[in-house]
């Protein structure tokens, strides 16, 4: 996907205002000068005591390998400086961010805020916009011009803003960024009763809304007195606004506003919308100066002179006698525990010596292990135990691996045997079931799946028209072998049913059932690690060897593959890590697995978001690895996400 590039600042600035709920009214005055006395109705309602203001400011001009700007630096200190000294928010400043630089500055001040904290994010740089696509980025100080590896894809962000639990949250964009995010805002919201009764409807009702510079037109990079034209109005207006309390809206359409000072100056037209699908509710955000701003504002109180006294108390040791105690009598305790594992030891010992099947002697030691598995503070000989034990275990399975090596080959030619749908012409590989460790190192556990048959490739283009007779793929001229995208969970849905319905006369088994479905996440993850097996992704673990197996950002060329291209797992399935994510049956939870079954999990049984797997074209290796997890509401449609089905064996 090859985009063609704007010349003029495509600058991307963008601010994320998380804020939170505001309470009663209090008095001040309309007028900035002093001694005005205060009018009736020119109050305005208070925050929240706990509430502040944080803010991530971003500026890039000195760009490696894309044309330099003028004015990004400029505008993010100037916005930086007005927003700490005149509405007192808690500023840092990114210059000339890389991508890391600026997903890091973002995630570092979400995790530290709390809920009734307000988070503003300004990004001044370049910006792109591909009209084939219809999607928005933002360009990174490192990013290539045809390479979208270091990109930011900005719907991609903005999909994430209803998983913020602020009630506010206001995008401010000086590029072409508004293209598909938005839909109009109905009216003048400043005109609505009272302005105290207007100030506190809009703090009460959740608000998402984007202001921009522009619709999808490149914007100018300067023309604003050092600055570009929409952030030299936008700082214009943030200080020679007349009113402590305003809402955003007022600040875009109000009497000396930034649509004014920009439609003045440029042929660039300003948008104020709301921000689509992301849980708008009729509130806007609220502006407030800091006290110290506000005529009449009272400074801060003097601190009290401490005054500290002598203590009184006397001197005592009573607690370190009974403490002393109580470590002689854990000491006695641990010494007894030591003489029980003793014991348990010699009697494992001796129970392997018998003629038990080699399994029941490792269980024998896994149970010795489970049972004093408390590390005893005042010995060594309780590890030197557990050790032994450890490397017992080992050589049993060893033992018994070796017992069952025939059954495992005649397994072997059972497992990857291939079926077809004669419908759709999709092949089915049968996967044998069993136990694995699902997850990654640090949260992995046990979970046990039945056998099941499992797509030997995603759902192509191909496919999909033949049961649905469209194609909604972004790569559709990549054709019909290529895996079909950009479609939701909920599509996914209606293409199994409509497959179930065509082929429940189909005489040949397991067809004739009409059961296709999603994989479960422990299905999926099964499969993908060939049969369960330690691979880091499906079909290896070596980094260096993944693009033998997988089409993702350092060889996909920006776009999906055909199918069946790259080596297979040990299964024989193909394409389970990158070319595109596939949906699951589960829901999302990211606390399900420590406590699901460990038979046949299938997920929680309600949420808001479905699971993803696999990882794509478009992304790093780190989201390739078979236990990584994403996801997306059910509705959610990207160039970079499909499926693959199951079957259950009968």
């Amino acid at each position: 996907m090859k985009l063609k590039w704007v010349a003029s600042r495509a600058g991307a600035a963008f601010v994320i205002i998380l804020s939170a709920l505001f309470l009663t009214a209090v008095s001040y005055a309309a007028e900035r000068a002093v001694k005005v006395k205060p009018k009736k109705n020119t109050g305005y309602a208070a925050v929240q005591h706990d509430t502040k203001y944080h803010a991530l400011i971003i500026g890039s001009n000195n760009y490696k390998h894309l044309p330099k700007l003028k004015t990004a630096i400029a505008d993010a200190k100037a916005v930086e400086e007005i927003l700490r000294t005149k509405y007192g928010f808690k500023t840092k400043l990114l210059i000339d961010a890389t991508r890391e630089d600026i997903l890091n500055g973002m995630n570092d001040l979400r995790k530290g805020l709390g809920e009734n904290d307000n988070l503003l994010i300004y990004y001044a740089g370049h910006g792109e916009f591909d009209k084939t696509a219809d999607k928005a980025y933002w360009i990174p100080v490192n990013a290539e011009r045809d390479n979208p590896t270091n990109w930011i894809i900005a719907d991609d962000i903005t999909s994430n803003i209803k998983r913020i639990t602020s009630k506010h949250i206001l995008i401010v964009s000086d590029s072409c960024y508004s293209g598909t995010l938005t839909r109009a805002v109905s009216g003048d919201l400043s005109k609505s009763g009272e302005r105290n009764e207007f100030i506190k409807k809009m703090m009460e009702k959740p608000s998402r809304t984007l202001m921009a510079s522009g619709g999808n037109e490149p914007v100018t990079d300067s023309g604003g007195g050092g600055h570009s034209v929409f952030a030299s109005a936008f700082l214009k207006a943030l200080r020679e606004t007349e009113k402590n309390v305003f809402t955003a809206e007022e600040l875009f359409h109000g009497r000396g506003s930034v649509k004014e000072m920009v439609a003045g100056k440029s042929d660039q037209v300003p948008e104020y919308n709301t921000i689509k699908n992301s849980g708008h509710d009729g509130g806007d955000f609220v502006f407030q100066l800091a006290k110290a701003a506000v005529p009449g504002g009272h400074s801060a109180p003097l601190v009290p002179v401490e005054i500290n006294k002598p203590s009184d108390s006397d001197f005592k040791i009573d607690d370190l006698e009974k403490e002393a105690k109580e470590i002689e009598k854990n000491k006695a305790a641990w010494q007894t525990k030591l003489g029980e594992m003793k014991q348990a030891y010699s009697k494992v010992k001796t129970f392997e010596q018998g003629t038990s099947p080699a399994d029941r002697k490792s269980s024998a030691w896994q149970r010795f292990i489970e049972t004093f598995g408390q590390d005893n503070p005042y010995s060594q000989e309780d590890d030197t135990m557990r050790q032994e034990a450890e490397e017992r275990i080992s050589y049993w399975n060893s033992q018994q691996q070796t017992a069952m090596a025939p059954a495992k080959k005649f397994l072997d030619k059972i497992t990857g045997k291939t079926l077809k749908d004669p419908h759709t012409g999709m092949e089915f590989v049968f996967v044998k079931g069993g136990c694995y460790q699902m997850g990654e190192s640090y949260n992995a556990h046990e979970v046990c799946v039945d056998d099941f048959y499992i797509g030997k490739y995603e759902v192509t283009q191909g496919q999909w028209k033949a049961v649905m007779g469209n194609n909604p793929s972004s790569f559709s001229s990549c054709g019909d072998n290529c895996p079909v995208e950009q479609v939701s969970w909920n599509d996914a849905q209606e293409f199994i049913q409509r497959l179930n319905q065509k082929t429940k006369n189909n005489p040949q088994p397991p067809f004739s059932k009409g059961e296709f479905r999603l994989p479960t996440e422990a299905e999926w993850e099964y499969a993908a690690r060939s049969g369960g097996k330690s691979e880091k992704y499906s079909g290896t673990s070596s980094e260096s060897e993944l693009g033998d197996y997988a089409w993702y950002d350092k060889n996909s060329g920006s776009k999906t593959h055909p199918v069946g291209q790259k080596k297979p797992n040990g299964l024989g399935i193909y394409d389970m890590s990158g070319n595109v994510w596939e949906w699951v049956s589960d829901w999302y939870d990211s606390d399900y697995y420590k406590n699901s079954p460990k038979n046949n999990p299938t997920g929680p049984s309600s949420g808001k978001e479905k699971v993803l797997r696999g990882g794509s074209w478009f992304f790093l290796t780190w989201v390739l690895v078979a236990a990584a997890r994403f996801w997306y509401e059910p509705a959610t449609r990207f160039i970079y996400v499909g499926f693959r089905l199951v079957l259950p064996v009968r």
